[in-house]
């Protein structure tokens, strides 16, 4: 199992449709879940107006800017709304969930943890919510597999080696992408396989034609179930929360 601090997380709000969503689980006999759900930005258009001026005056102009739609920021959606799915899937005996997050998440710093965020500090942080949500699965005491993909590329899937690792190591390889059919099938296998509960990892790939092309997935959750396990105990901070005791009553997850 990855080392996992004793986690404490305010309960999202015991909706009428987090009911309705465990009933429907129950109901369908599911045995198993894939939670890949994100908080998605939005660009301003303001910024890409400024951004095409400065390069008409040949002035710098840094990056466009994003925001998160109304209740759709990553405290929302990526912590509110998988813990949510989580509960609802302990709640109807779902034997295993797959929970599908990002690598980035041991380092505060990250630009991608700047999108969205507010003068006050809330509306931002994407992967440190993440992050939270995986130290709630992983004490929980839900069979999961959390999958930390690189960048996501649109290329065919199952033609290139998957390479895998802990604590964001691969983050200092490039390229560090890996095809959204290849993360697709390492969860449909992770679910076909007793060796992936408990585990964390990320995961991306080489490029086509350096290494086979990963068929063996027993063997490369063997590699995974008996190498260094990823350390949740790594704090990389408290993202500040909009919510911090939980999601109003009667507000969507």
């Amino acid at each position: 199992m990855p080392c996992v601090p004793c986690a404490r997380a305010p309960r999202p709000a015991r909706s009428p449709r987090l009911q309705l969503l465990a009933k429907h689980m129950s109901d369908a006999k599911i045995q198993a879940l894939v939670i890949c759900t994100s908080a998605t930005p939005q660009i301003k258009k303001r910024s890409i107006v400024k951004l095409l001026l400065s390069k008409l005056l040949r002035r710098p102009g840094g990056r466009p800017t994003f925001r998160f739609p109304p209740r759709g920021t990553p405290e929302e959606v990526d912590y509110y709304g998988c813990l949510a799915q989580i509960d609802a899937a302990k709640a109807a005996g779902v034997s295993h969930v797959v929970l599908v997050s990002s690598m980035g998440g041991t380092d505060a710093s990250n630009f991608l943890n700047t999108i969205g965020r507010k003068p006050d500090g809330t509306g931002g942080d994407i992967l440190l919510w993440k992050r939270k949500a995986e130290k709630y699965i992983a004490a929980s005491g839900v069979p999961f597999t959390i999958v930390h993909p690189g960048g996501l590329i649109d290329e065919p899937g199952g033609k290139r080696r998957i390479i895998a690792g802990v604590d964001d190591e691969l983050l200092k390889r490039t390229p560090r992408t890996i095809p959204r059919d290849d993360v697709a099938k390492v969860c449909v296998e992770a679910l076909l396989h007793a060796n992936a509960r408990g585990l964390a990892f990320d995961i991306i790939t080489d490029p086509v034609g350096e290494g086979d092309a990963t068929r063996d997935f027993g063997a490369f959750f063997d590699t995974l179930a008996s190498g260094r396990r990823y350390d949740f105990s790594k704090d990389p901070g408290e993202p500040p929360a909009a919510f911090p005791g939980g999601l109003p009553v009667g507000q969507p997850k």
